[in-house]
Order: structure tokens, then sequence, then C-alpha cells
């Protein structure tokens, strides 16, 4: 009789808790994004926290909260900065676009020199911007049958804008809590993850911070910084709208060949432009930069932290990109290294069964 009653009392405890997951799941679902970055960058920036934490011993509210402000400074400072920059070189596009409505520019006579577009780009350029009141024409009939649904998508375009600086500004609150109690429930984890894993709970715990760590400087930090340099080369060289196009190319990074393309059209239209000596030195620099932060920097970090192959790591940021959007830029990778322990444990068999292998 007790064995009659044991399975459907075990199915109801499963349920209880499947009930009690996907409730949890509903009521934190807004927040999930914001946690789930918190708890990327904690792993990631762990390291520093011990360290402060060391300085500031039997202080973990203060020691949590230098980090947390250490972090912020570090990432939210330096791309504030960069969006404020970019923000300038839209105003400045916009500024050209009034004045080609007002009064008209005429088309560059290099224009019609580069290859294969050359006479659609004149072309385009005199129909839109060379003739006064062109642009406003244009968006007077654009604008004039789909005007609620313009309406909306800036509303969206708004709504998205603060909705993601909201919960950036949430996962550092979460990340402070993260950091004063992260080795509590670091320990209540591993004993969770023990009891139902067992053995198969150390190799994969393990292996997340390095693949965590290695994605954020190998992806993120990489990144940005790559952006910065050249969007500074791309200002002395004289390329319009230098912030937005070095954004751009360090972006594009990931796609083989990609950046190095953007640079040589870069090039051709300072070379048509009449500034070759800037053409010179942005190819030839921006080469090396890409070269050495795609090429070199961003696979040793990674593969070092991950022992994946880079083209691993492409299909791991781009998938996840694709399916868990800008969070998958780490999470993609991670999941990969993941595949990997398995595979690894799969290929191995349990020790009791190597023993008794001849």
């Amino acid at each position: 009789m007790a064995e009659h009653l044991k399975q459907p009392k075990t199915l109801i405890s499963i349920l209880f808790t499947v009930l009690i997951i996907l409730g949890a799941t509903v009521v934190l679902s807004p927040f999930l994004l914001a946690i789930l970055w918190a708890g990327i960058i904690a792993t990631a920036f762990w390291p520093l926290h011990c360290r402060i934490r060391s300085k500031l011993p039997g202080r973990p509210n203060l020691s949590a909260f230098t980090t947390t402000l250490v972090v912020a400074l570090l990432l939210v400072g330096p791309m504030i900065g960069l969006f404020a920059f970019m923000v300038t070189d839209v105003l400045e596009l916009l500024t050209i676009l009034r004045t080609a409505d007002q009064k008209g520019i005429p088309t560059p006579k290099w224009l019609v020199q580069v290859p294969v577009f050359g006479d659609l780009l004149a072309a385009t350029w005199k129909k839109y911007l060379a003739i006064p009141r062109q642009i406003s024409g244009l968006l007077r009939d654009t604008l004039s049958q789909p005007l609620g649904l313009v309406q909306r998508a800036a509303s969206v375009l708004v709504l998205d804008f603060f909705g993601r600086v909201a919960t950036l500004f949430f996962a550092l609150w979460v990340l402070f809590f993260f950091y004063r109690d992260g080795s509590a429930l670091t320990v209540r984890m591993n004993r969770i993850g023990t009891e139902w894993l067992g053995a198969r709970w150390k190799p994969y715990v393990s292996h997340m911070p390095p693949a965590l760590r290695a994605a954020v400087n190998g992806l993120v930090i990489v990144s940005f910084a790559e952006a910065v340099i050249l969007s500074v080369l791309f200002y002395f060289c004289g390329v319009f709208a230098p912030v937005i196009l070095g954004t751009a190319t360090a972006l594009i990074a990931f796609i083989p060949m990609a950046a190095p393309a953007l640079l040589g059209i870069l090039g051709m239209v300072l070379i048509l432009s009449g500034h070759g000596a800037e053409a010179i030195v942005l190819m030839s620099a921006g080469m090396l930069i890409v070269m050495v932060a795609d090429y070199l920097v961003r696979p040793l970090l990674i593969q070092g932290g991950t022992h994946l192959p880079f083209l691993a790591v492409l299909f791991g940021v781009f998938g996840g990109v694709i399916t868990m959007g800008i969070v998958g830029l780490i999470i993609g990778p991670v999941l990969l290294v993941l595949l990997v322990v398995f595979f690894d444990e799969a290929s191995h068999p349990p020790p009791e069964e190597a023993a008794a292998l001849p």
C-alpha cells in the first residue's frame, strides 16, 4: 500500500515544485533581464569585489557599495560618454540635412568617381540634397499617410530607451545585494546543485565564472575599447560622424572582413575627396587596431577563459543575440562552454565503470 501511494505523492511534490517555480518566474518576469545582467556583472567583477572586501573587513555593506560604485564608473560612465558623442554626430547630421533642405548642397565631384555605384549615388544626391525643399517634401509625403504608425513607432522607441535605462539602474541596485550576499548565496546554490546533480554539479559550475569573465572581457570591454580608439582615429582623419562610424566598425568586427571592408570604403571616400594622407593613416592604423583587437586580444581573452574555438565563440555570440537579445552576447558563449563540458562528461565513463575497464 505504501508503494502504491508513493508514486502519486512524488508526482504531487514535483507538480507543487513546478508551480512554485512558474509562479515566481511570472512575478519576477519584469525584472529578470536586470537580475540576469546583475548576475553576469557580479560574476565578471567578483575578483575585484574580493580585493575591495579584503580592504574593508567586517563591513559588507560598504564593500558592496564601493564595488558597485566602481563597476558603475567603469561600465556606465564610458557608455554615457560614448552615447553623448553619438548624439553630437546625429545633431551634426541633422544640421547638414537642414542646410540641404533650405539651400541645397551641390553634388561633390568625387562622388561620381566611386566605383560601380558612383552614378547612382550622384543622381540620388542631386535629387534629394542638391535641390532645396526636397527633404521636407519627401518627409511630408512619407508621413502624411502613416502618421499614426510613425507616432506609435516613436512612442515605442522612446519607451524602449527609457525602459533600458531603468533596467540598467535596477541592475546596479540588484548588483549591490549580489555583492553583499554573494558568498552566502553561492554556498546555498552549491548545496542545492550538489544535492540535485551530485558529482555532475562541480564541473559545470566551475566553468561558468571563467566563461562569464572571458565573455565580458573579450566581447564587451574589447569592443568598447575598440569603438573608442577607432572613433578617435576617425575624428583626427576627418571622417564625418566619427563616433557613429567608429562604433559601427567595432560592432561589425565579429563578421569576417566586415570591418576591413568598411575601413576600405571610408579610405576610398577620403582619397576621392582629396585627403590621400588621411586615407592612408586611417586604413593602415585602422587595420592595425582591428587586427590586434579582433584577431589577437579578443581570441586570447575568450579562449583563455572558455577553451572554445573562435568559430564556436562566433556562433555563440550571434546565436545568443538572435535568440535572447543583447544579453545573449554573453549567455550564448557560456552555454556553448557548458555544452563542451557535457560532451567531455559524456565521453568519459563514470569512475566505477572506468575502474572496471581492462
